[in-house]
């Protein structure tokens, strides 16, 4: 199925690409940090007021006591990890060091390894805690992911606008130990930030870094500010912030701030982020699924440029609600419950190794191909899928759509309840198998030339297909 998406897709993928191309872009403005212009006392000025979701369980949380939590691994682009941590737990200033960072060679295809089959041997390139997207990640326990509550720090930087001496903002970091937003959204780690937008020092507007949109503003008058302070709506369990308690809605999913929750004064708890003592670690804050929305993120980091902090674009009044949602959208909070259709971020408890397992895995991917249910079959089919995209043919999300263009709907309806004969699955390896298009049973026959064979590996405590 991979390899004939590569083929089908090309040339729409390359349409699609040069389309967008000639469209006009907005240019945005990027800034990085300027921690030395900071003023801890103004930053606590302007702090807002966090009102977290009624019933949130997933609590703000200390970064520095999430990493004492958690597993420095390293991901080999999501084909292999090595067995054993990096650190455990990791040292968080040998994090962010300049000068002891914490180090990792990279795997060279071809030679020889102690690890898994699919793993290649390590090279000579090494990587280190302090290089974006250096491979570095932070494991954590399921049960890290609850938090710990509204005595958590929130963390803040300066920025300064590159034209206007007038013209300044306070960014405010906050940390979540796990992000729920169901489906298509799941993953360890959560940082969210807002921003306070200054003009000759008094505040004008607020930034919101929305979920999947641009940023935009508010007016500084329309937030409710409390004694200075303006007040900022955290979602349940996606802890988007918002300028209001209305529903959201996210790339056709229901973000849901409400009033009622916990408030969180940030004030009482700022701290300038460059003083951290992890200040300079740039991997990822969770493990790496290599599917969009299931990876855990990049945090603030020395360098990093964030675009849109002075926007001048509106997010509409305070108190305006977002458009009706479509009728067959659900609008039951999601739980952290497992549901028979597989959109969810893979669970804690490992996949079984066995040849069952990976046929029960792939008869998951065929389900969810005949259900066009793109987030699953983007999450197994992930490091197959990220070949492909480094091949040039973009993400899973964009590719697999015009896949599914291109069943038909007897075929779709087939494969909703298609299974695997474990007779014809080919071993070629412990941990790896290829599942050939004859050993697909249906209630339509396909061919090698419409699905291909399949090539899956256990990789992080489950099956994926690799090609």
């Amino acid at each position: 199925m991979l390899g004939r998406m590569r083929v089908m897709v090309g040339v729409a993928v390359s349409l699609s690409v040069a389309l967008v191309a000639c469209g006009p872009e907005k240019e945005k403005e990027w800034t990085g940090a300027e921690p030395s212009k900071g003023s801890a006392a103004e930053a606590a000025r302007f702090a807002p007021l966090v009102r977290l979701a009624k019933g949130e369980s997933l609590l703000p949380m200390d970064a520095t006591r999430f990493i004492g939590r958690s597993a420095l691994r390293f991901d080999h682009e999501g084909f292999c990890r090595d067995e054993g941590p990096v650190a455990d737990p990791p040292d968080p200033r040998r994090l962010g060091s300049k000068d002891n960072p914490y180090q990792h060679a990279d795997v060279q295809p071809g030679k020889s390894s102690s690890k898994p089959v699919s793993c290649p041997g390590h090279g000579d390139k090494w990587h280190t805690s302090t290089e974006a997207d250096g491979g570095f990640y932070l494991d954590p326990p399921k049960e890290v992911r609850k938090g710990e509550g509204t005595d958590a720090p929130v963390y803040w930087e300066y920025h300064h606008h590159k034209t206007d001496p007038k013209r300044a903002a306070y960014v405010y970091w906050f940390f979540y130990a796990y992000n729920n937003l169901t489906p298509g959204n799941r993953h360890e780690g959560d940082w969210e930030r807002v921003a306070v937008q200054l003009r000759d020092g008094k505040p004008e507007a607020v930034t919101f870094a929305k979920h999947g949109k641009d940023t935009c503003g508010v007016k500084w008058s329309e937030l409710d500010p409390r004694d200075g302070h303006p007040t900022v709506y955290s979602a349940r369990g996606s802890h988007g912030s918002y300028p209001t308690d209305k529903n959201q809605w996210v790339n056709g999913t229901l973000d849901r701030p409400s009033k009622g929750g916990a408030e969180w004064r940030t004030w009482e708890h700022a701290r300038p982020v460059d003083r951290e003592p992890w200040w300079g670690y740039a991997g990822w804050w969770g493990s790496q699924q290599h599917v969009s929305g299931f990876n855990g993120p990049m945090g603030p980091r020395p360098g990093r440029l964030l675009s849109g902090i002075f926007t001048n674009d509106s997010c509409g009044p305070a108190d305006k609600p977002p458009t009706d949602p479509p009728k067959d959208q659900p609008t039951e909070q999601p739980t952290d419950q497992p549901t028979d259709q597989r959109t969810e971020q893979p669970t804690d408890q490992a996949a079984p190794r066995t040849k069952e397992g990976a046929i029960r895995r792939y008869e998951e991917y065929l389900h969810a191909v005949g259900r066009e249910d793109i987030k699953t079959v983007c999450e197994v089919a992930g490091p197959a899928a990220k070949q492909a995209e480094d091949q040039g043919f973009g993400p899973c999300t964009s590719t697999f759509l015009v896949t599914f263009q291109m069943i038909s709907p007897t075929q779709k309806k087939a494969l909703q309840t298609a299974t695997v004969d474990p007779r014809k699955v080919v071993v070629r390896s412990p941990d790896k198998f290829d599942i050939p298009a004859d050993a697909v049973k249906a209630s339509v026959t396909f061919s090698e030339n419409e699905i291909g064979t399949s090539t899956l590996e256990y990789l992080k405590d489950d099956w994926y297909i690799t090609d």
